[in-house]
């Protein structure tokens, strides 16, 4: 039995059908697939963003926190630089008045003893004096100890040379004891050791009495001296 008329055209037709559903099927697949990567590479990339933006939001948090501490540690260390600028200025300024008090102190001072030196300036005249007059009479009074020392070894000299003598005439005999009575030289006859006790005696007489008078003159100025210095 041959097949109808027709039935060629039909098939040729579901055939096309089919083909362009598979077409179809494919294309929605692909969009689909391309939907969803797109999708995906979508919210990558907001992750991606999202990421650098939280990075960026941390580093600027450390930042700032690291300022911050910075900052503290300099307004620490500008307090205690102010603190100790201010210690130095006030000591500078103490010491600045209690040497303006000194000062004024030391002043006052010289100006006291100006004055005294200027109302005294006789009587201090007088004591310089007075000290040179004592140091001339103490030089006499060593030299004239030094004479009396040699006076002395002279004497003890002659002692002794006069013993050596008496031996000698006791040995002689009395012979020349009678010739020299008889002569009388020995009756007016002055001792010299006795002219030299004199005038030793007077000048220690004399400078005896100088260092008296400049001690008088010495303890009289010095009292005066004193009873100025009270009254001021």
């Amino acid at each position: 039995m041959a097949p109808p008329e027709g039935s060629d055209t039909i098939a040729t037709g579901n055939t096309a059908n089919n083909e362009i559903a598979t077409l179809l099927e494919t294309a929605t697949t692909n969009l689909q697939i391309r939907s969803e990567v797109e999708n995906c590479l979508t919210s990558i990339l907001t992750d991606v963003e999202l990421a650098s933006t939280l990075n960026t939001t941390v580093q600027s948090s450390v930042s700032t926190t690291q300022l911050r501490h910075k900052l503290t540690k300099t307004q620490l260390a500008l307090d205690e630089s102010r603190a100790v600028v201010e210690h130095e200025t006030t000591r500078r300024i103490q010491l600045g008045d209690a040497f303006l008090v000194e000062w004024i102190k030391l002043s006052t001072y010289i100006q006291e003893l100006e004055r005294w030196r200027d109302s005294n300036q006789v009587r201090i005249d007088e004591y310089d004096d007075m000290k040179r007059q004592l140091g001339v009479v103490t030089d006499r009074a060593k030299a004239l100890e030094l004479v009396n020392e040699e006076i002395m070894v002279t004497r003890e000299s002659g002692a002794v040379g006069e013993k050596e003598k008496e031996s000698a005439d006791e040995e002689k005999g009395g012979e020349d004891v009678v010739v020299g009575a008889g002569t009388g030289d020995g009756g007016g006859k002055v001792d010299p050791d006795v002219g030299q006790d004199a005038a030793a005696a007077s000048a220690v007489a004399s400078v005896k009495t100088d260092v008296a008078e400049v001690d008088d003159n010495t303890t009289a100025a010095a009292a005066a001296t004193a009873a100025t210095s009270v009254d001021n």
